[in-house]
């Protein structure tokens, strides 16, 4: 149980070619815990389109986000050029130092 008294910053990143469906559940989630901020973040704040052409866009860039308690990387095809995006990962370890991360395929990736 998260002390009433704490208050969470919660993230998703977003990226080309991730899965909706894999943004939106968690987001349904995790937007409803309380005393908690549910932001999403880009590379950019440029619009980006999941698999199947959905725009969606971030509410910041990485490098304007807070140091987030949670970090949530959705699943889809394009995970695959971000496991070879050196600044990206550098940025979730960096995150990931005091933060819990949610990911199948990143979180291998990244502890390398």
């Amino acid at each position: 149980m998260i002390p009433p008294d704490t208050h969470l910053r919660i993230g998703s990143l977003l990226f080309d070619g991730l899965d909706q469906i894999d943004l939106t559940g968690p987001f349904e989630v995790l937007s409803r815990i309380p005393n908690a901020t549910y932001r999403l973040y880009g590379k950019t704040i440029e619009p980006v389109r999941d698999l199947h052409g959905l725009r969606l866009t971030p509410d910041a860039a990485l490098a304007d986000a807070p140091q987030l308690d949670v970090l949530h990387v959705p699943d889809g095809f394009g995970q695959e050029a971000l496991m070879e995006d050196e600044d990206l990962l550098a940025w979730i370890r960096t995150a990931c130092r005091s933060s819990i991360a949610a990911s199948s395929a990143m979180v291998s990736r990244v502890t390398q």
